[in-house]
């Protein structure tokens, strides 16, 4: 009978043994399994699918800005959802890290895959791409985008019931700076606002616009005055 109770000690121990060495592999099935809620989240769509958009790396950055087209009116004066206004903050972001980093194809395709998504920030993702390689020194890529800025601008304001508001005249004008500064031709206007800053010089429509607010028109146009 001794020996059965020392037997009987020897199995609990290895049991007890047993069960401490495979106890940490068995573990709770929620450390070595995603739960539902994660799966689910593989599965679901990226909040930005044009974020992992292919692009040609080959490509020249002028000729992409210059090949593609600007927004029709219908677009420009389409706001954006959430989700639209989001994906394009994130394409520019990543658009000017790439070409604060000498990635211009990458940078340029970012930019402009931006404004199809957010069509009626246009303009801005313009200037912003063309500010982006201005500073970088890419001075006929940033010529190309300017110009794109000032197309989109001219499009959206180029319509009978367009308003002459002060953001309008001094973004273009600033964009005329820099159209003229890096030694193009600015384009012949064809709206009211693009005429107007074609006929004054900067300084006098920010005397005009900026000192009272930018947003407001003024009581009366501006004279024109020859640069």
């Amino acid at each position: 009978m001794g020996e059965d109770s020392a037997m009987d000690s020897r199995l609990l121990i290895l049991l007890v043994l047993g069960f401490v060495l495979f106890m940490p592999l068995a573990g709770p099935p929620e450390l070595y399994a995603a739960g539902p809620q994660a799966a689910a989240k593989e599965g679901q769509p990226s909040p930005c699918p044009a974020l992992k958009e292919s692009f040609d790396k080959e490509g020249s950055p002028l000729k992409i800005i210059t090949d593609s087209p600007i927004p029709g009116l219908k677009k420009l004066r389409s706001e954006p959802t959430a989700a639209e206004t989001k994906c394009a903050e994130t394409l520019r972001a990543a658009g000017k890290k790439a070409i604060e980093k000498k990635k211009l194809v990458e940078g340029v395709s970012r930019y402009l895959a931006a404004v199809k998504v957010a069509p009626a920030q246009a303009e801005t993702t313009y200037q912003e791409l063309a500010s982006t390689l201005d500073r970088g020194g890419y001075g006929q890529p940033a010529l190309a985008a300017y110009f794109k800025a000032w197309n989109a601008t001219e499009a959206e304001y180029n319509h009978p019931d367009a308003k002459l508001d002060g953001h309008a005249v001094l973004g273009l004008a600033d964009i005329r700076d820099s159209i003229v500064r890096l030694g193009g031709q600015v384009p012949n206007p064809t709206s009211e606002v693009g005429r107007t800053v074609a006929a004054n010089t900067t300084r006098h429509l920010r005397e005009q616009y900026f000192n009272a607010d930018p947003l407001l028109v003024p009581e009366k146009p501006p004279e024109v005055v020859v640069p």
